[in-house]
């Protein structure tokens, strides 16, 4: 990928500014005048999320990019606002909604639709002044947008672990609240130390649970009621329309009578036992409403006593509601201690998914070794395969750490490159450390005119680089300059 140019509007004003294909310098006398702006601006149109600087927000602006991909050719990448980006190509135009089509934007852009992959190529080919010369494997590249080698790894090596991450999480969650859990649990016992037994809430409990009781009694009878309403009525219709019938009968000595609901055998029964039925459960619904009506008289004599105690402070209140939990330690503790065995099960099969017999874990150490022996920070005696994925950086000091930051950023795109066929720019906001020297600074550049010159490069910095040729890009008081 080649980044032609960049057109950025601010109100009235405007900046345009081409790059070369090969080695650019953003450069200025002195800090603070705009080159990791320009930096932040090239990334914000490329679709990321990333944050303002102090002089310039990126939303009241206006940019448009220009790029090379290796998959589709030239692409214009225009953004007015946040919330969008306009994908211009082959005389196609799309619109792409920030962030949540940000996957399908860069997609189309690096060729690739693992997830996994394009989640972590910003923290592989750009690295931020403030935070990006710390970041070896897993953090913080700029704003709210993370790097994570494990899952960088795993999409380099087509290694699924959706599922086990999903687990995981819902493991994690779940523990979570078992601890929460336990963490109240001893609160009690910290309370019923110091205060003795307080009073709780178990008569209200009890009278909430009767009326729910009461309240589902009351529904059935309401049904059974409207049933016995609906038969009774049912039982009349069919007597009236017997009598619009003037149905007649033979009798055994031939005379004819006309049938009614009278002289039907046991019909009348019938009517009086539904209608006896629904006197007693009549009054069943009464004596349910009475007792609904004496529970909901008693809460409320409990709610005016409660309330009385106006000298009730806030956490005597707390710690009230909180000694009325019916809380189980023991067995809190022992699903504690279940939950975070599973949850170690789980990460170690995600890592071995991740790391055992993976071709891209030895290639990336080998670069990584490979870069860090010609730095001066190691060699394969004191660097393993694990130190990938160290989370150990305190033993790094200043500069031994900005180099090995540069080793480990140069195997990612190495090995992005082998995988996804991109050759991604290479985007460095002040590669010269306050504890690095010219020495390191000319054996990292020499590593990068050698081994990356098909790669475009591109360095923000108050000092010059030796690269030949290099375009020189040079912010004098303002990134945007008012004439």
């Amino acid at each position: 990928m080649i980044i032609r140019s960049i057109c950025i509007k601010e109100g009235l004003f405007s900046r345009f500014i081409e790059f070369s294909a090969n080695a650019n310098l953003i450069h200025s006398k002195q800090n603070s005048k705009g080159k990791t702006t320009l930096l932040r601006f090239l990334l914000y149109s490329l679709g990321y999320n990333i944050p303002n600087t102090r002089k310039i927000k990126f939303e009241r602006c206006e940019v448009e990019t220009v790029i090379y991909t290796e998959k589709i050719g030239k692409v214009t990448l225009s953004r007015t606002a946040n919330s969008h980006i306009v994908l211009s190509a082959n005389d196609d135009r799309t619109t792409y909604v920030l962030p949540e089509q940000q996957n399908e934007l860069h997609s189309v852009l690096f060729g690739t639709d693992n997830a996994d992959i394009l989640r972590n190529l910003l923290g592989a080919f750009y690295v931020d002044q403030e935070k990006g010369w710390t970041l070896l494997n897993r953090g913080v590249a700029i704003g709210s947008i993370h790097f994570n080698i494990e899952e960088l790894i795993r999409g380099l090596s087509g290694r699924d672990c959706t599922s086990l991450i999903q687990q995981e999480a819902r493991l994690s969650r779940e523990l979570s609240k078992y601890k929460q859990m336990f963490s109240v649990a001893q609160y009690q016992e910290i309370i019923e130390a110091e205060e003795g037994s307080l009073a709780v809430e178990h008569y209200d409990e009890k009278i909430n649970s009767e009326l729910e009781q009461l309240r589902i009694r009351q529904n059935a009878i309401k049904k059974e009621l409207r049933r016995l309403d609906k038969a009774i009525r049912d039982n009349k219709h069919f007597s009236k329309f017997i009598a619009e019938m003037k149905l007649l009968i033979k009798g055994p000595d031939g005379a004819t009578i006309p049938v009614t609901a009278e002289n039907i055998v046991g019909f009348d029964d019938s009517i009086e036992y539904l209608i006896t039925k629904h006197k007693l459960i009549s009054a069943e619904l009464a004596s349910v409403l009475s007792s609904i009506n004496a529970r909901e008289a008693q809460r409320q004599s409990e709610d005016e006593q409660l309330s009385f105690w106006e000298s009730e402070t806030m956490t005597q209140a707390f710690d009230r509601r909180i000694a009325s939990l019916q809380i189980n330690a023991v067995a809190i503790e022992k699903e504690i201690k279940r939950l975070e065995k599973e949850l170690r099960d789980v990460r170690q099969a995600i890592t071995d998914s991740t790391k055992t017999n993976n071709d891209v874990v030895n290639s990336l150490y080998q670069n990584v070794l490979k870069y860090a022996v010609e730095l001066g920070i190691g060699s394969d005696t004191t660097i393993a395969a694990s130190y990938l994925f160290t989370s150990n950086l305190k033993e790094l000091s200043g500069a031994v750490l900005h180099k090995t930051v540069f080793a480990f950023r140069l195997a990612y795109i190495i090995e992005i490159e082998r995988a996804i066929g991109v050759k991604l720019p290479i985007i460095l906001d002040s590669p010269s450390g306050k504890e690095v020297d010219q020495e390191n600074i000319t054996l990292m550049m020499g590593i990068l005119k050698r081994d990356f010159s098909d790669h475009q490069i591109i360095i923000a910095s108050i000092f010059e680089y030796d690269f030949d040729p290099i375009n020189v890009i040079e912010i004098v008081n303002r990134l945007i300059e008012i004439e």
